[in-house]
């Protein structure tokens, strides 16, 4: 009597794991939708939902907060999330593509935070993906004014350098132009103050694991701090 049960929760979890992120019916959506979209653009979207979820299950996310981006296979395009929806729940349809150079009235539907997303791709060719969430302990670093580098070296120098930035206001332009001038500075990691924390990276996963190691770095001198 309990196969069916166990069958069914089986079932249940692998289209949570897979379906999820369209690894089912991204090609069916691909073929009917967008016939003109290629293998590398479904990708990216798949990626973007995959390392969306992984904030929200890290405690770097909650509700509609937080942001992705990811170069496209164009370097003058990206590949966003959209404005308003919960980062652990998107689907590949959910995902936007725009051009760096778009004019901000066409950017009415993708992340508010878009031009901090296009500052930082301007900052440096190397960049191929951004990412800003709201990790509590890099945010509770930046109201307290500490800085990682003056209690772990080796550890900032890992992460490739930590920057703190005043705070300006969400999705301006100013916000966007201060973050993107610390990225020249070869800094990978900006925190935000009051805001959050933004991490670059040649890719989605490097950019994922440099807020993760970050973020553990954060908690030990906050803990060192007391």
């Amino acid at each position: 009597m309990k196969l069916v049960p166990s069958t069914i929760t089986r079932t249940r979890k692998f289209v949570m794991d897979v379906g999820q992120y369209g690894l089912m019916f991204g090609p069916f959506r691909r073929a009917l939708v967008e016939s003109r979209v290629t293998h590398w653009d479904e990708l990216q979207r798949l990626m973007l939902c995959y390392y969306g979820r992984r904030l929200w299950q890290a405690g770097f996310i909650a509700g509609r907060a937080g942001n992705l981006s990811v170069r496209g296979r164009d370097p003058d395009a990206i590949f966003i999330t959209p404005h308003g929806k919960n980062k652990a729940r998107l689907a590949p349809s959910d995902i936007h593509a725009t051009r760096l150079d778009a004019p901000p009235f066409e950017q009415h539907e993708v992340s508010a935070e878009f031009p901090m997303h296009q500052a930082c791709y301007h900052a440096h060719d190397d960049i191929g993906a951004v990412i800003h969430s709201h990790a509590p302990a890099l945010t509770a670093l930046g109201l307290r004014n500490l800085a990682v580098r003056d209690w772990l070296p080796e550890t900032a120098e890992a992460i490739g350098g930590v920057g703190i930035v005043p705070f300006r206001e969400a999705g301006s332009f100013e916000l966007g132009g201060i973050v993107g001038e610390t990225m020249e500075s070869g800094v990978r990691l900006v925190i935000l103050k009051g805001h959050g924390v933004v991490s670059a990276g040649t890719n989605l996963a490097d950019a994922f694991d440099r807020m993760e190691l970050a973020e553990l770095s954060a908690k030990t001198v906050l803990l060192a701090a007391g």
